[in-house]
């Protein structure tokens, strides 16, 4: 059987589908998240969302559990902390991608 060669941005695509298609936390909320739209989305989703996408590594726990709380579930906190680091690092690659374009388009 023949393996399917997909490209980076079909895969980062395929991604970001999954995360929007599935869970069980608000679709809006993993859009948020995802987008790493902290600023449009409510209290307390608004802090973690921005934190994980910014330092994530100074995430509290009282962030997650502000969360928590409000969504009634550990799962749901998870999913927006896990939708909130995919949308970061997707980002961060396409950023990347651009710079590495950039790079070989520039002239010597």
């Amino acid at each position: 059987m023949a393996r399917e060669v997909r490209s980076h941005q079909d895969l980062a695509a395929a991604l970001r589908a999954r995360v929007l298609e599935s869970g069980h936390l608000r679709r809006e909320l993993r859009v948020l998240a995802l987008d790493g739209d902290g600023a449009n989305a409510p209290v307390p989703y608004s802090a973690l969302i921005v934190q994980v996408r910014d330092e994530s590594s100074r995430v509290t726990d009282g962030q997650v559990d502000a969360v928590r709380r409000s969504v009634g579930s550990e799962k749901e906190a998870f999913e927006l902390v896990l939708a909130s680091a995919i949308g970061a690092g997707l980002e961060r690659w396409e950023v990347a991608v651009n710079a590495i374009r950039e790079a070989g388009d520039a002239t010597s």
